[in-house]
């Protein structure tokens, strides 16, 4: 399924999916310890944006082979994706802004005010994006 019908998917669901995040294999925190529910999607110039309900946003550029079912949504594959988030327990302000940016190739973002941008090349031997629930 393409980007465009799986986020009309998920804008049209009454309740939305949530889970833990794990980006290339790699979890955010520990697995299954944080949850994190789906707000609303979008998708524009190949770009899925996933906006959650705290405020965490992915951006999964070129996303391909998507699953959706209801214990698991999982894009297999895609050329970036960058979680951007709040440190934790702080103000909400540009300087407390983190993106942690998988890609194919070291990258920089001269746009973000703070230096918390985290470059992490991508795994291929696990899907680029996974939100799972028990």
């Amino acid at each position: 399924m393409n980007g465009e019908k799986f986020s009309q998917i998920i804008n049209n669901l009454k309740v939305k999916p949530g889970g833990t995040l794990r980006f290339y294999g790699e979890w955010f925190g520990r697995p299954y310890d944080n949850f994190h529910k789906i707000a609303e999607c979008s998708f524009n110039h190949d770009i899925l944006i996933i906006k959650f309900d705290a405020g965490e946003q992915i951006k999964i550029f070129n996303p391909n082979k998507t699953i959706i079912n209801d214990k698991e949504l999982i894009i297999k594959e895609s050329s970036c994706v960058e979680f951007t988030r709040y440190d934790s327990g702080k103000p909400k302000t540009d300087e407390n802004l983190i993106i942690v940016r998988y890609s194919i190739r070291e990258t920089e973002n001269p746009s973000n005010k703070g230096d918390n941008v985290y470059n992490k090349l991508i795994n291929r031997n696990y899907p680029a994006v996974e939100l799972l629930s028990i």
